[in-house]
């Protein structure tokens, strides 16, 4: 497979990651994507695939979520796909992120006709990185002409705060820390972010264990329980379920999960 990264940093503010690829499945491959918190814009030029919340749209915004995605990849895929930072929605795609909340919605139904002026532009550059890094500048633009950043600034360090901490603070005490009341940090969450803030932090701690299984595989599931804010291995366990739909023992075991991405979205 061809994977090439457009290069985080130089990219707006807004955008955490592109990624353009190629690859072709003589048989159909099943995969399982985790939440990551992050709203993704993908861009499908070959064969497109199949499964949940509009996979098979030739380009869409797939929402946050709090269960697994489920796809199947068959042919020749090619794609060029998006991760924005929190906070992002607004300026990128003209809507609340809670719109797109647990669903995949048509691009053109954001971007009207530009949606398909921007897939046939990628579908004429000839390599991965050159799409990947004409896409970049197409957000850029984008972002710039956008709305909403002005008060996304209290959404954007809360989600900061719940990554640092693990998703181990209590909701009361943040909005206190950042000036505004329980009530507006939901609205601000429901604009920004496309989380409760109680959601966030349950998908923080979930990311957490993630991280930590990786370093440390042979740590067990109810010392991780522990060292992540769970109250024992089986909330652990319950919540593993509810993010990716298998138990711990399935999740250790399984090869169809295709991207258990490394990190939470970092905030625009």
């Amino acid at each position: 497979m061809e994977r090439i990264f457009a290069g985080v940093e130089p990219l707006d503010a807004k955008t955490d990651r592109i990624l353009a690829c190629s690859d072709t499945y003589p048989e159909p491959l099943a995969e399982r994507i985790v939440p990551d918190g992050a709203i993704h814009l993908i861009f499908n030029l070959g064969d497109r695939p199949s499964g949940d919340r509009g996979a098979d749209l030739a380009c869409l915004a797939m929402g946050v979520t709090c269960e697994p995605t489920r796809i199947v990849l068959s042919g020749h895929v090619e794609q060029v796909c998006v991760r924005l930072r929190a906070g992002a929605a607004p300026a990128i795609l003209g809507v609340p992120a809670s719109v797109l909340t647990d669903q995949g919605v048509a691009l053109d139904t954001l971007w009207g006709h530009a949606a398909g002026e921007t897939l046939e532009q990628l579908h004429e550059l000839p390599t991965a990185a050159a799409r990947a890094a004409w896409l970049a500048q197409v957000l850029d633009e984008r972002a710039r002409r956008g709305h909403g950043a002005a008060n996304a600034r209290a959404a954007i360090e809360a989600m900061r705060r719940i990554a640092a901490s693990g998703g181990r603070v209590r909701i009361r005490e943040l909005a206190a820390a950042l000036g505004v009341t329980d009530r507006r940090l939901q609205q601000l969450f429901h604009e920004h972010i496309g989380l409760s803030p109680k959601a966030a932090c349950r998908l923080a701690r979930f990311r957490e264990v993630l991280v930590r299984r990786r370093r440390e595989p042979a740590r067990s599931w109810a010392e991780l329980a522990l060292d992540t804010g769970f109250y024992d291995q089986a909330h652990l366990a319950n919540e593993l379920k509810a993010f990716t739909g298998v138990t711990p023992r399935n999740l250790a075991e399984s090869s169809d999960f295709g991207f258990l991405q490394d990190a939470a979205p970092t905030a625009a």
